[in-house]
Parts: C-alpha cells; sequence; structure tokens
C-alpha cells in the first residue's frame, strides 16, 4: 500500500505558495485548499490558485474545503475512501 501525501493550503496565505514553495507541491498527491468561506473575504483567487498548483504538478487533484461551512468535505472523505479501498489487499476465498 502506497502511501498518500496531502498538501493543504489556506486561503488566507495567498495563491502564489505553489509557486514560492514547489518542492512541497510536488512531493504531495492532493492539494486540499482550506478556509474557503474566507475566500472572498481575502480576495482569493481559486482558479489562479489551481493554475499555480497544476503548473507546478500537472494534473494533481485538488479539493476546496471549509470545515466552517462543510463545502467539500464529503468530496474530500470519498476520494480518501476510494483511495482506502482501491488499496486494500484481495482476499481470496480458500473454501
Amino acid at each position: 500500500m502506497r502511501e498518500l501525501r496531502f498538501v493543504l493550503l489556506s486561503v488566507t496565505e495567498g495563491e502564489d505558495k505553489p509557486l514560492k514553495y514547489p518542492t512541497i507541491f510536488n512531493s504531495a498527491d492532493v492539494a486540499v485548499i482550506t478556509k474557503s468561506d474566507l475566500a472572498a473575504a481575502v480576495e482569493f483567487d481559486e482558479a489562479t490558485a489551481i493554475c499555480n498548483i497544476q503548473a507546478v504538478r500537472p494534473g494533481m487533484e485538488v479539493f476546496k474545503v471549509s470545515a466552517k461551512t462543510g463545502e467539500g468535505m464529503a468530496e474530500c472523505l470519498e476520494y480518501l475512501e476510494q483511495r482506502r479501498t482501491r488499496s486494500l489487499p484481495v482476499k481470496l476465498s480458500t473454501s
């Protein structure tokens, strides 16, 4: 079973973080944009953030979540469950 590495990017940190810290984004499997409920207040540009993430790690899965509102949590958890299920060993019946 392979480990799954996540990198978290808070909207309060800004869209440029993937470009400033490419190593952590390049070594992760999934990016999670957090605190999405604050995006408007901090003028976070989601499209630019995703573009910057994809520039560093093309094809990276990106989730946008908010613990406060619950936005995106179900999708992110479903992704984790699917990955966990795929990584479980298959048990063969010997009877």
